[in-house]
Protein backbone atom coordinates (compact mmCIF):
# COMPACT_ATOMS: atom_id res chain seq x y z
CA UNK A 1 0.00 0.00 0.00
CA UNK A 2 2.78 2.41 0.90
CA UNK A 3 4.72 1.48 -2.22
CA UNK A 4 1.68 2.14 -4.39
CA UNK A 5 1.27 5.60 -2.86
CA UNK A 6 4.95 6.38 -3.36
CA UNK A 7 4.84 5.33 -7.02
CA UNK A 8 1.62 7.19 -7.71
CA UNK A 9 3.03 10.43 -6.24
CA UNK A 10 6.34 9.95 -8.06
CA UNK A 11 4.69 9.82 -11.47
CA UNK A 12 2.46 12.85 -11.03
CA UNK A 13 3.02 15.65 -13.54
CA UNK A 14 4.90 18.13 -11.31
CA UNK A 15 7.33 15.51 -10.01
CA UNK A 16 7.81 14.05 -13.49
CA UNK A 17 8.42 17.52 -14.95
CA UNK A 18 11.01 18.26 -12.27
CA UNK A 19 12.72 14.91 -12.84
CA UNK A 20 12.89 15.45 -16.62
CA UNK A 21 14.10 19.03 -16.25
CA UNK A 22 17.00 17.73 -14.14
CA UNK A 23 17.66 14.67 -16.28
CA UNK A 24 18.00 16.44 -19.63
CA UNK A 25 20.98 18.67 -18.66
CA UNK A 26 22.67 15.78 -16.86
CA UNK A 27 22.44 13.60 -19.97
CA UNK A 28 23.77 16.48 -22.07
CA UNK A 29 26.75 17.01 -19.79
CA UNK A 30 27.58 13.30 -19.69
CA UNK A 31 27.31 13.06 -23.49
CA UNK A 32 29.58 16.09 -23.96
CA UNK A 33 32.35 14.70 -21.75
CA UNK A 34 31.97 11.22 -23.26
CA UNK A 35 32.41 12.80 -26.72
CA UNK A 36 35.52 14.69 -25.57
CA UNK A 37 37.03 11.52 -24.08
CA UNK A 38 36.40 9.62 -27.31
CA UNK A 39 37.96 12.44 -29.32
CA UNK A 40 41.10 12.42 -27.14
CA UNK A 41 41.34 8.63 -27.45
CA UNK A 42 41.01 8.90 -31.22
CA UNK A 43 43.71 11.57 -31.43
CA UNK A 44 46.00 9.49 -29.23
CA UNK A 45 45.54 6.44 -31.47
CA UNK A 46 46.31 8.60 -34.50
CA UNK A 47 49.47 9.97 -32.88
CA UNK A 48 50.58 6.48 -31.86
CA UNK A 49 50.09 5.13 -35.38
CA UNK A 50 52.01 8.05 -36.87
CA UNK A 51 54.90 7.44 -34.48
CA UNK A 52 54.88 3.73 -35.40
CA UNK A 53 55.10 4.73 -39.08
CA UNK A 54 58.21 6.73 -38.27
CA UNK A 55 56.85 10.24 -38.75
CA UNK A 56 58.75 13.06 -37.08
CA UNK A 57 57.28 15.29 -34.39
CA UNK A 58 57.04 18.18 -36.85
CA UNK A 59 55.08 16.06 -39.34
CA UNK A 60 52.70 14.86 -36.63
CA UNK A 61 52.19 18.42 -35.41
CA UNK A 62 51.49 19.61 -38.96
CA UNK A 63 48.92 16.82 -39.55
CA UNK A 64 47.12 17.53 -36.28
CA UNK A 65 47.08 21.28 -36.91
CA UNK A 66 45.64 20.74 -40.41
CA UNK A 67 42.87 18.58 -38.98
CA UNK A 68 41.92 21.16 -36.36
CA UNK A 69 41.80 23.95 -38.97
CA UNK A 70 39.52 21.83 -41.12
CA UNK A 71 37.18 21.23 -38.18
CA UNK A 72 37.03 24.96 -37.42
CA UNK A 73 36.01 25.68 -41.02
CA UNK A 74 33.12 23.20 -40.80
CA UNK A 75 31.91 24.61 -37.49
CA UNK A 76 31.50 28.08 -38.97
CA UNK A 77 29.07 26.78 -41.64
Amino acid sequence: MLAENALSTLFQVPQLALFMSLLIPIVGIVAFYWYRAQKVNSENRLKRSMVERGMSAEEIERVLAAGSDECRDHRSL
